[in-house]
């Protein structure tokens, strides 16, 4: 009975021991898989920045190479923003591994800031780091002004394989400026074509109105016809001239012609309106080109049939 008793406590306390040892041998095991990185490190391209200037920050842990250690947890950093991030890369040197994170880095705080340590694991973190941002370069008061300099001028010099051909490309280069010019540039609308012959006054007039119509000219020179088509008309018609460049003179002599208010008037503001727009001191809008041209024809077609009715109204002269 002692002997199985003893047999029993010898067997269950080297059953613990054998527990024991292979708990420590994964224990150790595992310290020494955890404790693969030899070392991490934070660095930067440059230390001093101008104010939204990007510069790369790195974040570099030390390995072997069977062993692939975690990433840092980056989120945010104060007074820096960031452009690039998630970028990564390794480096192997002989059994070691450089495991590097990349992010690129801005401040619009001017300052000196410090980077805080970046931790990879409890008692494992890199050293912080410290950012200078400013303004502009570094100034020394001490250093002496520079006096403003005259503009100097450099000299223009061809080079010799290129002078031989300069001319020749200078004049063709004039010319297709004056192709492109002349094929691209605004053309002189035709003037109005007065028929000749023995037609009336009235068919002249009526005819110079239908050719206006027709060419379309720019504004300017279409007010400038239309009066004029109209002082031909009344000047062959009746012997009425206007010696004047406005036509106050014309629209004071018309009066008798216009026994209707309403169509004088109407006729008096659109040669008032023609001059104004000859002196370029208005500039009316595309609808009342219309409406003058109406203006114009309804005048000619009312003085021709008053002239009908009344021959002697106005003697020509």
């Amino acid at each position: 009975m002692q002997i199985d008793f003893f047999n029993t406590v010898v067997n269950s306390r080297l059953k613990q021991l054998m527990k024991s040892a292979l708990l420590m041998g994964l224990l150790l095991l595992s310290i020494q898989t955890y404790a693969q990185p030899v070392s991490v490190r934070a660095f930067t391209d440059k230390q001093k920045v101008l104010l939204g200037e990007p510069f790369w920050l790195t974040l570099e842990v030390k390995s072997l190479n069977n062993v692939k250690p975690p990433a840092f947890k980056v989120d945010s950093l104060a007074h820096f923003e960031f452009i690039t991030r998630d970028s990564s890369g390794v480096i192997q040197r002989g059994d070691t591994s450089y495991y590097h994170q990349y992010f690129q880095l801005r401040s619009f705080d001017s300052g000196r800031w410090v980077i805080p340590p970046f931790t990879l694991r409890p008692f494992v973190k890199t050293s912080s780091l410290l950012i200078d941002v400013m303004f502009t370069e570094n100034f020394d008061p001490r250093q002496p002004y520079h006096d403003v300099q005259e503009i100097k001028g450099v000299p223009f010099k061809i080079d010799a394989d290129i002078e031989k051909w300069w001319y020749l490309i200078a004049a063709f280069l004039i010319f297709l400026t004056l192709l492109i010019y002349w094929l691209t540039g605004p053309r002189k609308p035709a003037a109005v074509r007065k028929r000749s012959g023995s037609a009336t006054p009235f068919v002249k007039a009526v005819n110079s109105l239908e050719d206006l119509k027709k060419s379309q000219p720019e504004e300017k020179l279409f007010y400038a016809q239309l009066v004029e088509i109209f002082r031909d008309y009344i000047a062959e018609r009746t012997g009425i001239t206007s010696q004047q460049q406005t036509s106050n003179n014309l629209i004071g002599k018309i009066k008798l012609l216009m026994a209707d208010e309403v169509k004088y008037e109407s006729l008096a503001q659109v040669l008032y309106l023609c001059d104004f727009v000859k002196f370029a001191k208005y500039h009316p809008e595309h609808s009342e080109a219309a409406s003058a041209f109406e203006v114009i024809e309804d005048a000619i077609h009312y003085i021709e049939e008053t002239l009908k009715r009344q021959p002697g109204l106005v003697s020509e002269e």
